[in-house]
């Protein structure tokens, strides 16, 4: 028996895959991990929001706060490219400089920045698309 071919996908993008959660600096970070180990009883990092999900926590360098969602592309960078390029031309998005990549060693399955890439919504809000989320984690 021939395994159901997927879904065709409606959209540019098939799921959120990482939430990231900006806070100002080392102390606000250490709250933060403190509240959602306990709101999610994970202590394991980066936590497991679902199978396919994870929360980041990071201390940004400006101070700033911000809450960012990673979208999963479908595909290859080539994919992702892509949607990038046509959310910029055609849906009225714009690049983030400089471009805000979470730091490597939270996220070591992505290979290079041709996996993951960060632009502004038509209002403004950043987010992110990630080809190959690092799922399951390796812990």
């Amino acid at each position: 028996m021939q395994t159901p071919s997927p879904p065709i996908l409606k959209g540019k993008v098939s799921r959120p895959a990482i939430i990231e959660l900006g806070v100002a600096d080392a102390a606000q970070l250490a709250k933060t991990k403190t509240f959602y180990e306990a709101l999610l009883g994970e202590t394991n990092y980066p936590y497991r929001l679902t199978t396919d999900m994870a929360l980041l926590c990071v201390a940004t360098e400006n101070g700033s706060t911000h809450t960012l969602i990673y979208w999963e592309v479908p595909g290859d960078s080539a994919d992702l490219k892509k949607v990038y390029d046509d959310l910029i031309k055609n849906h009225g998005c714009g690049g983030v400089h400089p471009p805000h990549k979470p730091p490597k060693n939270l996220l070591p399955a992505i290979k290079s920045d041709l996996e993951l890439a960060t632009l502004a919504d038509a209002a403004g809000n950043v987010l992110g698309l990630v080809i190959n989320p690092p799922y399951p984690f390796v812990r």
